[in-house]
């Protein structure tokens, strides 16, 4: 950067203007900022390189102690005041002591790969982590690291507080399980004890407990049902909660009780005969308390959390635990049908109706579901049915079924819907169906009459799953299938032709052993690299050079044929070729390598290939030419391999491949643009 200095005092105030606008920004900013020192981080470092180590991460694993001493080389220059608000310090100070005093054991691996980045010379870092505060409270961040200086000595770190968006999903996590344990499991206890936990830790509550509401002589109160985060002991030396003044709105069933200091609350303390909590019972300071309502409107219970640190419990965590509370009710009342359905038949049907049409819709809810009557017009619409077929439900509520049926398989609706008027169900039928962008989707349909109290026919449900991954995976076996066997089928005959060739140039069973074991061997790593890689990661630096690149694959059917001339011979330009690039391009000129030992130069003791790169500015051209070989017979059927080369070449790479057939031998033209070749700098 070039900076007018013909007037100093200007300059010298310019750049006073900068340091003070950067530092407005330092000190301003929204998100917690840290400035570092770690230069004895990197002095370490060098030491460690210069006595060896050459694998940092598997020298910091067998060696944490190391790991510890680089944490505490960091030197804390400098933080903003967020930062000191977000890490509850009383001043700054309490933070430019050490990094240890916001690590959790969980963020250690994460500082392992910011000393990894440092080793391998990047300037940036960021990732995901978990800190905690100076009072203990846990933090999940998003962070970035920018080293500056070339010892490192400034290191800027940005961070960001996600921790309520980790809450919610670790809330909604909790609340699908509730619902899968309500869906599978027929036990009430462990349902009720699942609801318990769960809710105990999304509401980040010291510990939780379920209390059954029981009405007898002495007047309402409540048993101990399930309890986590403390020994029922805790609970046995005392008298189980009355309804008091702070129970009374969960005994009612009214409303939430939330209180983020109980001690201080004005209900708290008015009822004998503790008229508080008595002594030596579990500490509560944060209170939160919501009743458990059946649909009926009978209060079955109450969930109660407590902390002994004030503010836990946030209005989110409110919501939440109210979802909760809702899908304990349900497993209550079902527990109630249940045991009545023994008692009296009708009362029986009535439960198994409601929880198989519970079960029908939790075991669903992924799926598209929606209702019709007998004319075919849609009545309901869930929200799978929505992202299947993309009409929201007052685009579908109220239109034919058959907006959705492609105009060919309309006939498959009548069908369906006579079956319905004869009460009989269709199960598993796979179809294709048209969303609303006009696409078609291929689905599993499952079609169940509805029927009134009298048991008559008045429409139909349908439940539609999604099979498109399903029918991809099946193509894509069939592909690998085919590979497979096309590759053993060349393989076999390549290898016959390595044995073959061999033999033609040794004078004992050693040497022809010796030749073929190189050969085999060479043909191996070759084939290495025509693998698919898995995940689309792999090892390595992520690229390869075109000329080694080749060599390698060529090698198998290097050497001299019977006029002592090179059998393969690779020249001309070279370039870069991205670990994306190589799988596809390895696998043609494999393909090309194998065809020609089959069938080609490469087939004969006296044949040879040269093989020229060409650089055509954007373009990369490898010529292909085969001499000396058996006569060329020119084919247009098209093998496995062929079609796989012209679909990599053409689609993959949206290059070219042009065949001449000379009689004295094949000649190939790859074209290929060299920006699908070469990696992204």
């Amino acid at each position: 950067m070039l900076v007018e200095i013909s007037d100093p005092e200007a300059s010298e105030q310019a750049f006073r203007d900068d340091e003070r606008r950067f530092r407005d920004i330092f000190e301003y900013a929204g998100v917690a900022v840290w400035e570092q020192d770690f230069s004895g981080v990197a002095e370490l470092l060098k030491r460690f390189r210069s006595d060896g180590i050459e694998d940092l991460r598997a020298f910091l694993a067998a060696h944490p102690e190391r790991l510890d001493e680089a944490i505490a080389r960091v030197r804390i220059i400098d933080v903003n005041p967020f930062t000191v608000e977000l890490f509850e310090a009383t001043e700054k100070g309490e933070l430019l002591r050490s990094l240890t005093n916001v690590f959790l054991p969980e963020t250690a691996p994460i500082f392992m790969e910011e000393l990894i980045a440092i080793w391998e010379g990047r300037r940036r870092f960021g990732s995901d982590t978990v800190l905690r505060t100076l009072r203990g409270r846990r933090l999940d961040v998003v962070f970035t690291i920018t080293f500056e200086g070339s010892h490192h000595e400034r290191a800027y770190v940005s961070i960001l507080d996600i921790s309520q968006r980790k809450a919610a999903e670790r809330r909604l996590e909790a609340v699908d399980r509730i619902a899968k344990a309500i869906a599978s499991n027929l036990d009430l206890d462990r349902i009720v004890q699942t609801v318990t936990d769960a809710a105990t830790e999304i509401t980040g509550a010291k510990f939780g407990a379920f209390f059954y509401n029981l009405v007898d002589p002495q007047g309402e109160r409540y048993t101990l049902y399930a309890l986590s985060g403390a020994p029922r002991a805790a609970f046995e030396k005392f008298d189980l909660p009355r309804n008091t003044a702070v129970f009374e709105p969960t005994f009612r069933g009214l409303g939430i009780v939330r209180s983020d200091d109980i001690r201080i609350d004005p209900r708290y303390g008015q009822s004998a005969p503790h008229f508080g909590m008595p002594k030596g019972h579990l500490p509560v300071v944060s209170y939160l308390a919501v009743p458990v309502v059946s649909r009926s409107g009978e209060v079955h219970g109450g969930l109660f959390f407590g902390h002994d640190l004030p503010g836990i419990f946030a209005a989110d965590a409110e919501n939440a635990v109210t979802s909760i509370a809702a899908h304990a009710a349900i497993a209550i009342d079902n527990a109630h049908l249940l045991k009545a359905a023994e008692r009296e038949l009708t009362v029986r049907r009535q439960a198994e109706h409601a929880a198989h049409q519970l079960a029908a819709i939790v075991e669903s809810s992924e799926d598209a579901i929606l209702s019709m009557d007998l004319d075919g017009v849609i009545s309901s619409w869930n929200a799978g049915a929505e992202r299947l077929y993309g009409y929201t439900a007052p685009e579908a509520i109220g239109r034919p079924v058959t907006l959705l049926i492609p105009d060919d398989r309309q006939g498959e609706e009548l069908d369906f819907l006579a079956q319905v008027r004869a009460g009989h169900r269709v199960d598993h039928f796979e179809t294709v169906r048209q969303r609303k962008d006009g696409g078609l989707i291929p689905i599993s349909l499952r079609i169940s009459p509805i029927r009134d109290n009298a048991g008559v026919v008045i429409g139909a449900s349908k439940i539609a799953r999604d099979i498109s991954e399903r029918k991809q995976a099946e193509q894509q076996k069939d592909l690998l299938i085919q590979e497979m066997a096309h590759r053993v089928k060349n393989l076999f005959m390549v290898s016959s032709s390595v044995v073959s060739l061999s033999a033609r140039s040794v004078t004992s069973a050693d040497e022809l052993a010796s030749a073929v074991v190189a050969r085999l061997g060479s043909l191996a790593r070759a084939h290495v690299l025509t693998l698919p890689v898995p995940h689309g990661g792999g090892s390595g630096e992520g690229r390869a050079n075109l000329q080694p690149l080749l060599a390698t694959i060529l090698s198998p059917y290097d050497g001299e044929n019977r006029r002592g001339q090179r059998r393969v011979t690779t020249r001309g330009c070279d370039l870069g070729v991205s670990r994306a690039a190589i799988t596809g391009f390895s696998l043609v000129v494999h393909e090309f390598a194998t065809n020609a030992a089959k069938y080609g130069a490469l087939s004969s003791d006296t044949g040879y290939l040269d093989l020229e790169c060409i650089d055509r500015g954007v373009l990369l051209e490898l010529i292909w030419t085969e001499r000396g070989g058996p006569p060329v017979v020119e084919t247009t059927a098209e093998g496995f391999g062929t079609k796989l080369a012209k679909l990599t070449i053409e689609k993959q790479f949206g290059g070219e491949i042009l065949r001449e057939w000379h009689p004295d031998g094949l000649v190939i033209h790859l074209v290929v643009p060299k920006d699908q070749l070469e990696p992204y700098e």
